[in-house]
């Protein structure tokens, strides 16, 4: 998925979600929402071709030697639990935004043809939901979703 998916489903699925996360775009502040947005692209930072690697082209290349490839650790089931875990013992707004970008990123992935490695480290088999794949036309009807979600939300407003 690219990054503005990431960012515009990770703002929806909080709009849709509502009270039952921690994160709510319209009561919480601008550290959660900024946490949110970081956090939906994050994972991401071990691609160089990502928002974030374009960014920190340097640092990209690390994460990906490190982590182990692109979908590696940072999209693994235990980066889920642990993130999982982080919203249930830390109250930092930012931290509580961040954490739960990360997750709704990974869930995402999850859903792609390409799919996550869930038992990462101890296994580099992928798992997946095959809804869309990155890049095409499926991807867009995920955004488009997402964004009539955003402006549904967004129309009271004014």
């Amino acid at each position: 998925m690219r990054y503005f998916t990431h960012i515009t489903t990770s703002l929806s699925a909080v709009v849709l979600l509502g009270d039952a996360i921690p994160v709510n775009v319209d009561t919480t502040s601008t550290l959660a929402v900024s946490g949110l947005l970081l956090g939906s692209v994050l994972p991401d930072i071990d691609e160089s071709r990502s928002w974030i690697g374009r960014r920190i082209p340097g640092l990209s290349s690390i994460a990906k030697t490190l982590f182990g490839g692109h979908r590696g650790l940072t999209h693994s089931g235990l980066i889920l639990i642990l993130m999982i875990a982080g919203t249930t013992h830390f109250s930092n707004e930012f931290l509580l935004g961040l954490f739960l970008g990360v997750i709704l990123h990974i869930l995402a992935d999850f859903f792609s043809v390409g799919g996550i490695p869930l038992l990462y480290p101890f296994s580099k088999k992928r798992s997946q939901i095959a809804l869309y794949r990155t890049g095409t036309w499926s991807e867009g009807v995920i955004l488009v979703a997402g964004a009539a979600v955003l402006v549904n939300h967004l129309l009271p407003l004014f």
